[in-house]
């Protein structure tokens, strides 16, 4: 072999070798500008997904030791996930679980939360926020039985009120943590009866309320029923007066000039055989034993003043009376002959004294006697058993409400034929 050929040959060598090494470089370089671009097209980012509810699992390791437990904090949480643009972008609250496991309960009533993801578990780095455990406050779980209270939703049908409301049961056994029933007051069955024009037997779901009126809602309380059953009867309506009365006197001196109440008809709901023969209701006497002034009073219209199984139908819930009471005064009316009438006097001659003046004194409260004339007493006399002559008669007079007559005196006529 010539000289020649040796170098001609490792001249091809070494440009082989270049060959090779550019190829290398060619393709670390074609690699680093897919990453390069990949990362530009799809870059690496992180999302918070928030409000995503909290699973509590083994829930028994707690209550089989016999205490209930409220939530603290950690119901729902907050994830921050970092990855792939094109992955993060797919996601939704709704992928994520998060799971608060109670056999890993801590000391200080606190329970570590896990959170995973439904797709792309593998791509993805999950991490929670500030809230990471669940914190609970643990009580005892007590018992109690508390009272059924049927309400009803609504007015039945014209001309018909409800009579009566049966629940069953009417107690109801209640379980649950006891910072929750110690506030606990009742039962509620709640019933639409709108537009009901016969009776109803139906069911309700049973909702526990506290003292203040406010429903208790827990997942951990527990009734021994879910169902109240109700029977609603319904009774017919009927309008009916009002009747109240006055018994006693006013002190010495004192005279009542009024005697007022409102409503004087009330609409009442009663059994059929009941409301046929009623008419009224009369209520109690309101007593002046002794008033020196005016007095008003609200009857309230109780259970007990009403007739057995009658209900009341309309708002009415008292009624009102107002006594007006004035202390008594006298006062003289004066009258002629012509305001008199005579009886028996068939067509005899009737001549009266010369004076022909006469004087009805009356005695009551100001208010009434103020304006009394002669005619409100139509006075009168009789002559129809007297002879001629001359004669003393007495004169009579209609009576007046709330007036007392104290005197009528006396009259002097001559009769002829």
């Amino acid at each position: 072999m010539s000289l020649g050929n040796g170098r001609d040959y490792c001249i091809m060598k070494e440009t082989k070798n270049n060959n090779v090494g550019m190829k290398v470089l060619s393709v670390f370089i074609a690699a680093l500008i897919w990453l390069l671009v990949a990362n530009i097209n799809d870059p690496t980012v992180k999302e918070k997904f928030s409000g995503i509810e909290v699973t509590v699992v083994n829930e028994d390791a707690l209550t089989d030791l016999g205490y209930a437990y409220e939530i603290v904090e950690g119901d729902e949480v907050t994830v921050t996930v970092e990855g792939k643009k094109s992955i993060v972008s797919t996601l939704t609250a709704s992928d994520f679980q998060a799971v608060a496991d109670f056999s890993k309960l801590s000391e200080v009533d606190a329970v570590p939360i896990d959170v995973s993801v439904d797709k792309y578990s593998n791509e993805l780095e999950l991490s929670l926020g500030s809230v990471n455990t669940m914190k609970i406050t643990k009580d005892e779980v007590v018992s109690v039985s508390l009272p059924v209270n049927v309400v009803v939703e609504g007015e039945p049908a014209e001309g018909y009120a409800v009579g009566s409301v049966t629940g069953t049961p009417n107690l109801v056994k209640v379980t649950g943590p006891e910072n929750l029933l110690t506030s606990a007051k009742e039962i509620r069955a709640e019933v639409d009866i709108d537009g009901i024009m016969s009776d109803v037997s139906t069911t309700a779901v049973p909702v526990l309320y506290d003292e203040d009126g406010e429903m208790i809602d827990s997942s951990q309380i527990k009734m021994e029923t879910l169902s109240i059953g109700v029977t609603i009867t319904l009774w017919a309506t009927k309008t009916v007066d009002v009747i109240v009365d006055t018994d006693d006197e006013p002190a010495s001196g004192y005279v009542m000039t009024a005697f007022e109440y409102e409503p004087k008809s009330v609409v009442i709901a009663a059994p059929d055989d009941v409301l046929e023969d009623l008419t009224s209701i009369t209520l109690p006497s309101v007593s002046l034993d002794g008033l020196t002034e005016d007095y008003e009073e609200d009857i309230v219209l109780s259970e007990d003043l009403l007739p057995k199984n009658v209900i009341l139908a309309d708002d009415t819930t008292d009624i009102k009376v107002k006594v007006t009471i004035e202390s008594v005064t006298n006062r003289t009316i004066s009258f002629t002959s012509s305001g008199l009438t005579i009886k028996g006097r068939k067509k005899r001659t009737v001549t009266f004294d010369s004076g022909n003046t006469y004087s009805l004194i009356v005695e009551g409260g100001e208010s009434i006697i103020k304006d009394l004339s002669i005619s409100d007493f139509s006075p009168w006399i009789d002559i129809t058993d007297l002879e001629e002559g001359e004669h003393t008669v007495a004169v009579h007079v209609k009576d007046v409400d709330g007036v007392t007559v104290v005197s009528t005196g006396e009259i002097t006529i001559t009769i002829a034929e």
